[in-house]
């Protein structure tokens, strides 16, 4: 895992609302100036900005999650409107957790997961440069699943699949999932994986939603399953984003790496190779995190000790936070630890320019 700088230096509902919006008062209070201080629309930049944590939402979603009356706040025209506040010109179109699968109607998990993409990829048509498309996964469907992927790459043209972290207890690196990433991995695919909130924590603490630590803590097990099942190793081609930072990834890969080389003692000697600390690392090394909820010191800190600017790209978790206030967060950090003006553009745009070549165009040399 990257250790220098380059250059000098519960699910969708009011209490994660409440909680992120508290990291964006806390970041930005003394760091970074008025929140419409990086704002302007698209036409005024000269630069491209790339949000690849961007969430959509329609109805059908919101009743088969039991929240008819919860507003999120996203319409095409509000989520345009605050790209257009901050001069993001393409935000890639995602759902958030708890996705769309429940065990309870699995059929209309299935469905739900096609009219969600077709929703998506309609937004995408309708305002051309401006939108991404992340197909959703009827997970842990299987078959499905697969049948979903090749409908969204070879008729919706999407630009990435997005899962979250954990289907009823299991995780990534489980064998029953195998199928599914080994596909993605046969497609040199991009992966974009959102934390999930699992059903055993999510009330430990009654006072705090899932947002505050169980959903971040499910990507880094996650990622610790995919380590010590040696999936993250063999399947190279998958281009794996991780959203929010990795979760606490950054603070313990060191001993995920620890534990998954003793795992590894135990397999097969054919596949020993997948466990070395090398291999693990250069494993977490191909990791693409977004800096959606991590632009504050602390966070920042360990991220950028855990990986480099070429592997961070802009997020905002949108409705959740705003554009602006994630921009000027980010901003804010850029210049405290002095990033160089190739490391800034790196994460702002270039890296997602060259993981969605297709939609976006070549990225900067």
């Amino acid at each position: 895992m990257a250790r220098s700088l380059t250059s000098g230096a519960a699910g969708a509902d009011v209490r994660r609302r409440d909680f992120l919006l508290g990291v964006t008062a806390s970041a930005v209070l003394g760091l970074a100036g008025p929140l419409r201080s990086f704002a302007s629309p698209p036409a005024a930049r000269k630069v491209p900005l790339i949000d690849v944590h961007h969430h959509w939402y329609d109805m059908a979603l919101l009743r088969s999650w039991g929240r008819d009356s919860f507003d999120p706040g996203w319409t095409t025209e509000a989520s345009l409107a605050t790209m257009d506040e901050a001069g993001v010109t393409t935000a890639m179109l995602s759902i958030t957790m708890p996705g769309v699968w429940k065990s309870s109607d699995v059929a209309g998990s299935v469905r739900l997961a096609r009219s969600c993409n077709e929703g998506m990829a309609q937004a995408v048509r309708e305002h051309p440069g401006r939108f991404g498309l992340i197909a959703a996964l009827p997970l842990p469907q299987i078959d499905a699943s697969l049948a979903e992927i090749d409908y969204a790459f070879s008729t919706l043209n999407a630009d990435a699949i997005g899962v979250l972290s954990s289907y009823e207890g299991q995780y990534l690196g489980d064998p029953r999932f195998a199928p599914v990433l080994e596909e993605l991995n046969r497609r040199h695919a991009v992966l974009y994986v959102h934390p999930m909130a699992p059903s055993c924590c999510t009330g430990l603490v009654p006072a705090m939603g899932a947002g505050a630590l169980e959903a971040p803590t499910d990507t880094t097990r996650t990622i610790m399953s995919l380590l010590a099942s040696g999936t993250l190793s063999r399947l190279a081609n998958i281009q794996i984003v991780l959203g929010a930072g990795g979760g606490v990834l950054p603070f313990v890969g060191e001993r995920l790496i620890a534990g998954a080389v003793q795992a590894g003692s135990k397999a097969p000697p054919g596949q020993q190779a997948l466990f070395s600390a090398e291999a693990l690392r250069g494993a977490l090394d191909r990791l693409y995190l977004d800096t959606a909820g991590i632009t504050n010191p602390a966070d920042w800190a360990a991220v950028m000790n855990f990986t480099t600017p070429a592997r961070l790209m802009f997020g905002t978790d949108f409705p959740f936070n705003t554009s602006a206030s994630c921009l000027s967060q980010l901003r804010a950090m850029e210049q405290r630890v002095g990033l160089d003006a190739r490391a800034v553009v790196a994460i702002e745009y270039a890296n997602a320019q060259r993981l969605f070549a297709k939609r976006l165009g070549a990225a900067p040399a």
